[in-house]
């Protein structure tokens, strides 16, 4: 007992730590066009959105330099990307008014289907820009073969905001302007590939 004692007083051991302080993100965007006036096609089942690794993690993904990439264990994304980019696009369609239902819940009764791959997914510190590739396809559900309305890959290099450098804050604002732009020019090409 006496020995135990001596160990404990000399602070060899650490009985309790402090709680990490881990932030939490998350990528949002907002829809400002006006909806088309009348639906162009039923209903739109998006699928579940693949990110390729090593994109496919909670943890923000950061390139230090030409060979180097590193992520902090103190910031990371409240849902998967997956989720994330799922959902954004799920709001985004609705809002669009380009089809009478969209649903990620139930396929029954779907018209067409948006799958959706994210393919890069990462800040680039030596360049300062938030960097997003995604591919998406639309399929036909009502035909047989699904035939493939449009088959698209959408790229943004969105530059940091220089106040405050490469924060994960200005970060992630430039990660928000990349999916709106990419939303933007999807729904116009969804809306060509449905006329």
């Amino acid at each position: 007992m006496a020995v135990v004692f001596i160990f404990l007083s000399t602070g060899c051991v650490k009985i309790w730590q402090e709680n990490l302080d881990i932030k939490t993100y998350m990528v949002e965007v907002e829809r400002d066009l006006p909806p088309v006036e009348n639906s162009l096609a039923d209903k739109l089942w998006i699928d579940t959105v693949s990110v390729l690794p090593p994109f496919n993690v909670r943890n923000l993904i950061l390139r230090e330099s030409d060979v180097e990439f590193s992520t902090s264990y103190y910031t990371e994304l409240l849902m998967s990307p997956s989720e994330n980019v799922r959902n954004e696009f799920y709001v985004w369609m609705d809002r669009s008014g380009i089809f009478k239902e969209v649903s990620i819940a139930h396929r029954s009764g779907m018209s067409h289907q948006l799958v959706v791959n994210v393919i890069e997914f990462y800040g680039d510190k030596v360049n300062r820009k938030a960097i997003l590739r995604l591919k998406v396809t639309l399929f036909d559900e009502k035909t047989r073969g699904l035939n493939l309305l449009l088959n698209e890959e959408y790229v943004q290099q969105v530059d940091v905001a220089e106040e405050g450098g490469v924060t994960i804050d200005n970060l992630i604002r430039a990660y928000n302007a990349a999916l709106t732009q990419i939303l933007t020019e999807c729904e116009q090409d969804l809306v060509d590939a449905l006329k």
